[in-house]
């Protein structure tokens, strides 16, 4: 069809746009991943598809009666439909005539190819990999505040005495947005040198659930990051790109813990070791005394006893008190630490939130409301408090910026 002359309505020219499209692609397969994924009344479902740099709008009517099971945010699919206008709003859409996941194999083969890419690169060369910090100040945890390894890594450091400043930066690690959010948290540490090392860590999942962790903006991050990355993520089976551009790469969270309490703890078995060495020296050298001071007459025994060993005993009580006062330091510092990790968990906690008086809106369908200009007069809400929960309905949307 050539296209039309002349001047032209709106209509007009959708029309003829309409025709092109949808004569020149009456089918089409594309590949993409799901995203902004939602349904109407359970019937039809709207999404857009999309890649590394464009976004397709798709629609597929009547699924449930094609499919046994729906979709979900940010799969990787396979989609056999065609091309159509909608009219009303001047968009080309894809029409699904069907949809199938992507497999794993796909996934791999792809995260495959990026390795390579990122590889040539040098990206992952070992000679741009810096040593870690003995004993960093601030320790860096860019992680999920409440997911189990966030607990474990705290519990080890703190258990070890590792005298350095723990801070949490809270991300998601799952999902659409956990690359760009751990993303845009490693440029903000980085930027402000919050740390003095970073650790990446998320729990084991399947290869889809670490995504993200290979993610080639994550990637770039981590080695463009002028903070040293550690890289922590899933089971020690598991493999994330992130753990090739990272400085060093730990098998899980738990291990990446245990590496930056290594330090503490092995300064630790030298202090007891020390301790050890000189009540065994101090203990000799009375040893010797006594023997020496046998051979002295009865009336003289007390008082060159008491002259040979008055040094010993001083040095003796000097050291265990010494003992004594580093052992009271360090419990109190332990204290401290845990009052200080403890503060920073209850602080994170969304229940701290709510006791404050907040509340956690959604509407009829359980999707939380966070703008006035999504809401309507007549529209149902639920408030969610710290002690329970209400429903209301809008009279009025009064919009105003705080």
């Amino acid at each position: 069809m050539l296209a039309p002359q002349g001047v032209l309505s709106v209509s007009d020219l959708t029309k003829a746009v309409k025709e092109i499209l949808e004569m020149g692609f009456p089918s089409v397969t594309v590949e993409g991943e799901i995203s902004g994924l939602r349904s109407t009344a359970g019937k039809h479902l709207y999404f857009s598809l999309k890649d590394e740099s464009s976004v397709l709008k798709v629609v597929w009517f009547s699924w449930a009666s094609r499919a046994g099971q729906a979709p979900s945010e940010g799969q990787q699919v396979r989609i056999t439909g065609r091309i159509a206008v909608y009219e009303a709003q001047g968009v080309y859409q894809l029409v699904v005539t069907t949809l199938e996941p992507v497999g794993l194999g796909d996934l791999l083969a792809r995260l495959e190819r990026l390795k390579q890419t990122l590889e040539a690169e040098g990206l992952f060369d070992a000679a741009r990999k810096r040593p870690l910090p003995p004993f960093p100040p601030v320790i860096g945890l860019v992680t999920s505040p409440t997911g189990a390894a966030v607990q474990d890594m705290l519990r080890i450091l703190l258990q070890a005495g590792v005298r350095a400043l723990i801070r949490v930066f809270p991300v998601t690690v799952q999902g659409t947005e956990a690359a760009p959010q751990m993303t845009a948290m490693l440029g903000y540490v980085g930027a402000r040198r919050l740390a003095d090392v970073v650790v990446l860590a998320r729990g084991g999942g399947s290869v889809e659930d670490l995504l993200a962790f290979s993610d080639e903006r994550l990637v770039r991050a981590v080695a463009a990051s002028p903070v040293p990355v550690i890289s922590a993520v899933g089971h020690e089976i598991d493999f994330p790109l992130t753990d090739f551009a990272a400085d060093l790469r730990a098998p899980t969270p738990t291990a990446a813990a245990e590496l930056l309490a290594r330090p503490w703890t092995e300064v630790e078995s030298a202090l007891v070791q020390v301790r050890a060495d000189l009540e065994s020296s101090i203990s000799g050298r009375l040893d010797r005394a006594k023997a020496t001071l046998g051979e002295y007459r009865s009336d003289r025994l007390q008082e060159t006893f008491e002259r040979i060993l008055q040094p010993y005993y001083q040095r003796y009580d000097f050291a265990r008190e010494g003992l004594r006062q580093a052992w009271a330091d360090r419990m109190n510092d332990l204290r401290r630490r845990v009052e200080l990790a403890k503060t920073s968990l209850e602080a994170l906690s969304p229940v701290a939130v709510l006791e404050r008086g907040f509340a956690l809106v959604s509407d009829a369908e359980g999707r939380p409301v966070s703008r006035s200009a999504a809401l309507s007069a007549g529209d149902n809400l639920t408030l969610r408090f710290h002690d329970g929960r209400t429903r209301v309905q809008v009279e009025e949307v009064l919009p105003e910026k705080l």
